[in-house]
Order: C-alpha cells, then sequence, then structure tokens
C-alpha cells in the first residue's frame, strides 16, 4: 500500500513540472518567433522603401549643410547672392552729385566680386582674384599719373608741353592691365560658372577695360601736347 502512495506521488510531481514548464516554454517561442528579423516589420524590411527614404532626405540635408558651410558671409554660393552683394557694394561707392564711381573704387569692385565669387569659379577662383589684384594696384598708379598730369601749371604745358613721363607710364599700366583683361575673359569662360555668375564676372572685367581705354586716351592727348618750344625746337 505504502509502495502505491509513493508512486501517486511521482506521478503527480511529474504532471506538476510539465504544467509548470511547458508555458513558460511556450512563452520563449512567442518570444524568439517574434524576435527582430523573424517577423512583419523587422530584420530585412528595416531596410525597405520608408527608411530608404528617409536616408535620402538626411543624406540632401547633410549636402546642403556642407555647402552653406563653404560659403563664408563674404562669399556668394549662388549668383543671385553675388548680384546682390555688388549692387550693395556699388551703392556704398556711389560718389556724390554725379553718382560715378572712381577708377580705383571700378577695380576695387572688381576685386570684391571676384573674391566673393570664389565658390562658384572653382579652381579657376585664386587666378582670377590675383589678376583683379594686380589690376587693381595698377589702376592706382595710373590714377596717381593721372593726378600728375592734371595738376601741371597752365603755362608749363604751353611752354613745354605735356607730361610725357606721366603718360608713358600710365601707358605702361595700360599694357600690362590688356593682357591681364584677356586672361581673366580666358578664366571666366574655362570656370564652369553657370550664365548668371560669367555674365556677371565679364561685366566687371568689361568695366576695368572701359577705365584702360579712359586712361589710354588722356595718355595719348597727355602726349600730344608738345608746348611752344616743342614745336620750334
Amino acid at each position: 500500500m505504502r509502495s502505491v502512495c509513493y508512486v501517486y506521488c511521482i506521478l503527480a510531481a511529474v504532471f506538476l513540472v510539465i504544467f509548470v514548464c511547458m508555458p513558460v516554454s511556450a512563452a520563449q517561442g512567442v518570444t524568439i518567433g517574434a524576435g527582430p528579423g523573424s517577423g512583419p516589420g523587422y530584420g530585412n524590411d528595416s531596410a525597405g522603401p520608408d527608411n530608404a527614404s528617409l536616408q535620402e532626405r538626411v543624406t540632401v540635408r547633410e549636402q546642403v549643410t556642407v555647402r552653406t558651410q563653404e560659403c563664408s558671409p563674404d562669399e556668394a554660393c549662388n549668383a543671385t547672392r553675388l548680384r546682390a552683394m555688388v549692387a550693395e557694394r556699388n551703392q556704398v561707392y556711389q560718389a556724390g552729385a554725379e553718382g560715378t564711381i572712381s577708377p580705383v573704387q571700378v577695380a576695387g569692385g572688381a576685386v570684391f566680386a571676384f573674391r566673393a565669387a570664389a565658390p562658384l569659379t572653382g579652381g579657376n577662383a585664386p587666378d582670377l582674384i590675383r589678376l583683379s589684384e594686380e589690376i587693381n594696384g595698377s589702376v592706382r598708379n595710373a590714377v596717381q599719373n593721372e593726378e600728375r598730369i592734371r595738376s601741371q601749371n597752365g603755362f608749363m604745358v604751353f611752354l613745354f608741353g605735356g607730361d610725357h613721363t606721366s603718360a608713358d607710364a600710365m601707358m605702361q599700366e595700360v599694357v600690362q592691365n590688356r593682357v591681364r583683361i584677356a586672361e581673366m575673359n580666358r578664366l571666366i569662360e574655362g570656370c564652369g560658372c553657370d550664365p548668371e555668375t560669367a555674365t556677371l564676372l565679364r561685366e566687371q572685367v568689361q568695366a576695368m577695360e572701359q577705365e584702360q581705354a579712359r586712361f589710354e586716351s588722356l595718355a595719348n592727348a597727355e602726349k600730344a601736347k608738345r608746348g611752344l618750344f616743342g614745336i620750334f625746337g
């Protein structure tokens, strides 16, 4: 009789263990089955269209941020901004009653424009800036010669003619600047700029070219002044 009780106790213990362990195993099976990569919305689905679209938006935003960071406050990241910057500067330097801009301001404005356009002119930016700065320095020298010519005593000019030394120096500046201007036009042509940027930069070069033509005319007129002693000499 006692052995039968032992058998019943063992059977009861076995049933109790089975009853307790089966729900746990089932729960673990559900958890594993629903784990990442085994059900809808997980695993390979994470690289689906929605996630790819999000990645594209992040990439575009990062590219815009990089382009913005590449442009300092003194630079233009597009042609519209460049034209606005040049217009603002010209308004500041607009001179007196006649509303004209001096040769030095014209050349300085070109330097400003080419520096601002550096992000838009690519690998040609350094040479364009350098050439515009060289022309700017040359124009300052030409203006000094012009001031010497205009400050001459009229009676001395009548007797001895014009200031040929200043006129010759001015012509040398003109010749050198025309070489620089031709090089700048070539660089603009090959800079890969958008049409609006290229047009604006050509406008700057044309303005400097017009000043060179004025200097040449002034120098030739001064050299033509022979004076009284020059006529009879």
